[in-house]
């Protein structure tokens, strides 16, 4: 049996995108998002963002950090050779919308990549997504049931322009960073700001009956998406490598667009606030669901049952919780779910559920599109 829910425009056809991946010269090279906001006012709008604790551990799950592993790759190499490195703080210098006495991120002091344009300014076609639930799919090493999302990687959000153009508030930070070339089309970039938005091959099953791992025996993210967005997109883990093999925040280091999204591999992704642009919030109560993991658990937003705004005290070292949401298809659901606050991680800092990633990043054990040119194994990954 199938179901769909329709998002933006519902399409199976995708487009093939390949950009490039960025090295950091004197900063990091870090992923932003989408440009302008939904036309639900958010009530519970935020100032600031809480960034990552200088020091903070990459490998041990626990509140406050993000926890990955081998055999994710970031930038053309495995990571594994980074995670030695401490999560740091990018300089005040650099980063002049981070406080690094306090970890406090000041929102309207960060120079927003200039633009609001919808999907069709990067595809003739616009955004295309499509959410099917079919419960007689398997995927290994899960019981039958999987959530199917398709599409083309560009959300029903708006973005910024990309690539950044001279005059751009932003564009200083992105001309500063080498751009390389791009591996699949030979393209040769003459900085990060020349990079810019291309449609891909979005393609993901993720498990309708999530399997959660023993408490305390969370799992480590191994790869770059967390999860897909239910506005056609995906989420990255919030981790960026600079010129010496420190990793940091993202965000502390590159300007976004307002919806905190940015391209990579010329893909288009969020990080950090992207919530503030997605629709259908409501004003109280409960967050509705945003999409969904890698495992298989809904994000939510931040709000709880009781419209207060969560905090990482209130939830566990995945950056989750347990309560009765809202399903995408009206039914109510007590289950797991990760929440998008303003507090780093921001979304999910590891996955409470096992993983296949062969299914979750699109069929076929090896690609160069959400795979990131890596082989995984087909099989329930974790605890």
């Amino acid at each position: 049996m199938i179901s769909k829910l329709n998002l933006s425009k519902a399409s199976q056809k995708t487009g093939l995108a390949l950009g490039l991946l960025l090295t950091s010269a004197a900063i990091l090279v870090a992923c932003g998002g989408g440009s302008s906001s939904s036309s639900t006012s958010d009530p519970n709008a935020v100032t600031t963002l809480v960034t990552s604790v200088n020091g903070a551990t990459n490998t041990v799950c626990g509140r406050n950090v993000q926890c990955i592993n081998a055999p994710l790759a970031y930038q053309g190499t495995q990571i594994s050779a980074l995670l030695a490195q401490p999560m740091g703080q990018i300089s005040g210098t650099n980063s002049p919308w981070t406080d690094p006495t306090t970890n406090i991120m000041t929102l309207s002091k960060i120079p927003y990549v200039s633009g609001s344009n919808s999907a069709t300014v990067y595809s003739s076609q616009g955004s295309q997504f499509v959410m099917t639930t079919d419960t007689a799919y398997t995927i290994t090493g899960f019981a039958a049931g999987a959530r199917i999302f398709l599409g083309n990687g560009l959300p029903s959000t708006l973005m910024g322009n990309f690539p950044v153009q001279p005059g751009d508030p932003a564009y200083s930070y992105y001309a500063a960073l080498p751009g390389g070339t791009n591996p699949d089309t030979g393209q040769v970039y003459s900085s990060a700001a020349a990079i810019g938005i291309s449609p891909y091959a979005l393609q993901s099953y993720v498990p309708l009956t999530p399997i959660a791992s023993p408490v305390g025996s969370p799992n480590t993210i191994q790869s770059l998406i967390v999860g897909i967005t239910l506005t056609g997109a995906v989420w990255h883990f919030e981790k960026a490598p600079n010129n010496a093999d420190v990793l940091f925040n993202p965000v502390n280091a590159l300007p976004t667009d307002q919806c905190f999204g940015h391209p990579y591999y010329q893909q288009y992704h969020y990080h950090g606030y992207s919530w503030k642009c997605f629709p259908n919030q409501g004003t109280s109560g409960q967050s509705p669901v945003f999409g969904f993991a890698l495992d298989g658990y809904p994000i939510t937003g931040p709000r709880a049952a009781d419209g207060h705004m969560l905090t990482n005290a209130e939830l566990d070292e995945c950056h989750g919780t347990t309560s009765t949401i809202t399903m995408p298809d009206g039914s109510s659901k007590n289950t797991y779910h990760y929440v998008l606050n303003n507090q780093y991680p921001y979304s999910v800092g590891c996955f409470r559920g096992k993983v296949n990633y062969v299914q979750a990043l699109g069929q076929g054990l090896s690609n160069n599109l959400m795979k990131e040119g890596l082989t995984y194994t087909d099989s329930a990954v974790g605890n």
